[in-house]
């Protein structure tokens, strides 16, 4: 058996650094004592070893009076450095770089107005310390269902734990651009995690076993291991220690390897290699010893397995009879086999003539060679399919091809499935894109799902319908993005509202229609234009293949009706408007419904005027004259002034045209009578 170490494995540079720290506080010989606040790392042999040197542990800084004090590489909260200086403690502060680069993100990012937004696991220590750095106002995400339920915000920040999957956050910050107007990214995941797990990967494809190194209570542990089995290697065994390897574990294998987490000293995978090898020569010699009894033996065994029927084999056979609540098959035997309604399908069917028909050619499993009273061999179809199921399970996994399911119920967590005649699990995380709060809808349906867990000696398999409508929604948004051009009249549905706008969906995927674009009135809430589940039309303004984001516009499908309002207007027209609002520069008067125009200060009155409150108050009927109509930038400048000149100028002139025209009038025909009376 060839073994073969990870390319990365073993501590990474925080936990290198939070040990060495810890070993050179204790080996000064200083007669006070040293604690952790928490063991340093997750693992138990190296806290072991410290203790050995004097190291103690400590859950609680207020049980602490004196001596050095050292933060483990996890990082904590502002509030313990606090108390630690209040004790005047000396304190070791061995927060991994990566760890601080996240807690100080968390404080400045809170402190400019963002909604901190970390990605990570709940309870762990070092999201708990960086969640204090916000003022415990961050809220945690684990996965794309929680972030799709937060709350709509215009401005969201997000942050990793330093060992968080890298995938999981690149699917939460798709998520959350499209929760927000503005999201700012902090990528704080450690490349050190990122190239232990890949080393993993790559070694789970050249080997048949997998020994994991670590802490069992060790998350990144956990994820390493999980990650080789992800990657279709079936056996992967996570050890504390060198002496819970078994030999059985590597008897068929012919490439074996090591991986270990970030908290794993050196010295605990030397010993785990060497005691592989140990199991390498041991299993060389008992190989030499039985090589030349085996071979006859295994000819024997095949050829009576040929010429018998024996219980627990798989023989092919002819379906020759189908009644209510069994089924009967020719084996080619000396009695036919008989095959019960329970042992025909799962679910369990009420007619068996619902599942199988005569002529139809199964596999069933030999359940008892010997026959019945009525001369029947006793067979199932439902154990031979699940024993080729396991077979095209596990290939399924290997080639990360789909496979049918059943929905057959909806139960504490998720949803019960039938695939290949095997019970299987779909949980409620990933049975769709986002979250269902109802789940009974899919009984009853099939979908096609992908297997992301397999334990045969648990009968347990879990499947994801999420990860099949990822790959699927990923190449629809790829195919819509490519296709929408900026200027583009679509069709859509409004599926929900946020205070900055309305998202719609324009044939699966969603797009943005900014507050703004909602109408050509000013609107306070979307609320006032649309509700979700509307169908509407919208204009493509911009589309970002790189962010995924589609900008739309509602008002631009149809003309401006300003423009069609002022289309009457024109320079010079004497017009009566009601004043709107008073502005430090002049007032606004509506000239008719969404149409307004601004009287300037200096068009105002004749006089000079300091304010326009001196000429008008809100609510007042005014006359106005259009001094300019500006589509372009939609502005009407108005003169009360020129106004009242212009009626003044028509009333005079009115007054003259009431006046008796009789040709030219001189002072002579004005007079005439006085000189006539003197004659």
């Amino acid at each position: 058996m060839e073994i073969i170490t990870a390319a990365y494995s073993g501590f990474c540079y925080g936990v290198k650094r939070a040990v060495n720290l810890t070993l050179e506080a204790v080996s000064n010989d200083s007669p006070r004592p040293v604690r952790t606040l928490g063991p340093i790392i997750h693992n138990p042999q190296m806290v072991s070893y410290l203790e050995s040197k004097g190291v103690r542990v400590t859950d609680d800084v207020t049980a602490v009076t004196e001596g050095t004090l050292i933060i483990r590489s996890h990082g904590v909260g502002p509030e313990i450095y606090r108390q630690a200086e209040e004790r005047r403690l000396l304190l070791l502060d061995a927060t991994c770089p990566h760890v601080k680069k996240a807690q100080l993100a968390a404080k400045k990012l809170t402190v400019e107005g963002y909604q901190v937004v970390i990605a990570g696991e709940r309870d762990h220590p070092e999201v708990r310390g960086i969640q204090e750095w916000s003022g415990n106002c961050a809220v945690v995400v684990e996965n794309t269902e929680e972030a799709a339920a937060l709350p709509v915000n215009s401005r969201l920040a997000l942050i990793a734990q330093t060992t968080f999957s890298a995938t999981i956050f690149q699917e939460i910050t798709a998520v959350l651009r499209r929760q927000c107007e503005e999201l700012h990214v902090e990528s704080t995941i450690c490349t050190a995690t990122d190239q232990r797990r890949k080393a993993a990967i790559e070694l789970a494809g050249q080997v048949e076993v997998i020994v994991v190194a670590g802490g069992k209570n060790s998350a990144n542990t956990a994820r390493l291991a999980q990650a080789c089995r992800d990657a279709g290697c079936r056996q992967v065994y996570l050890v504390e220690t060198a002496a819970e390897l078994q030999p059985a574990w590597f008897n068929e294998a012919k490439k074996a390897g090591i991986t270990a987490g970030a908290s794993t000293p050196d010295w605990i995978i030397e010993e785990v290699k060497q005691t592989m090898e140990k199991f390498n020569e041991t299993e060389a010699e008992e190989e030499k010893n039985t090589q030349n009894e085996s071979g006859d033996f295994i000819a024997h065994i095949k050829t009576e397995a040929i010429v018998r029927l024996e219980t627990g084999t798989i023989i092919p056979g002819k379906v020759v009879g189908v009644r209510k609540d069994e089924v009967f098959v020719d084996i080619g035997y000396k009695g036919e086999g008989r095959i019960s309604l329970a042992e025909l399908d799962y679910p369990v069917p009420e007619n068996a003539a619902d599942v199988i028909s005569e002529g139809q050619l199964i596999n069933v499993l030999v359940l008892d060679a010997d026959t019945d009273v009525n001369g029947h061999v006793t067979l199932s179809k439902i154990q031979a399919d699940r024993i080729v199921a396991w077979e095209e399970l596990e290939k399924a996994v290997q080639d990360k091809t789909p496979v049918e399911a059943k929905i057959t119920g909806v139960i504490k967590g998720g949803l019960n499935a039938a695939v290949f005649g095997l019970r299987a699990f779909i949980p409620a995380s990933q049975s769709a894109l986002r979250f269902v709060e109802d789940l009974q809808p899919f009984v009853g349906q099939t979908f096609l799902t992908l297997p992301i867990e397999l334990d045969q000696s648990k009968q347990r398999i879990v499947l994801s319908r999420k990860a099949i409508l990822a790959e699927e929604q990923e190449k629809k948004e790829q195919e819509i993005l490519a296709r929408l051009q900026p200027g583009t009249i679509i069709a859509g549905t409004v599926t929900r509202l946020a205070d900055f706008g309305a998202f719609v969906d324009v044939g699966g995927m969603d797009g943005l229609v900014h507050i703004s674009d909602l109408a050509w009135q000013r609107v306070k809430t979307p609320a006032e234009v649309v509700t979700v589940g509307d169908a509407v039309q919208v204009v493509v303004l911009k589309v970002d293949p790189a962010a995924k984001r589609i900008s739309l516009s509602l008002k631009q499908v149809e003309r401006d009706p300003w423009l069609d309002a002022v289309d009457e207007y024109n320079a010079n027209d004497l017009l009566p408007g009601t004043v709107t609002k008073i502005a430090k520069f002049g007032a606004f008067v509506e000239l008719k419904k969404g149409v307004e125009g601004l009287v300037h200060l200096s068009e105002l009155s004749d006089r000079r005027v300091a304010s326009a409150e001196e000429v008008v108050s809100e609510g007042q009927k005014v006359t106005v004259k259009i001094l300019s109509v500006d589509k372009q930038n939609k502005k009407i400048s108005l003169s009360m002034s020129q106004a009242q000149q212009d009626k003044e100028r028509a009333e005079f002139q009115q007054f003259l045209d009431t006046q008796p025209q009789s040709g030219t009038l001189t002072l002579g025909d004005q007079f005439a009578h006085l000189f006539k009376k003197q004659d």
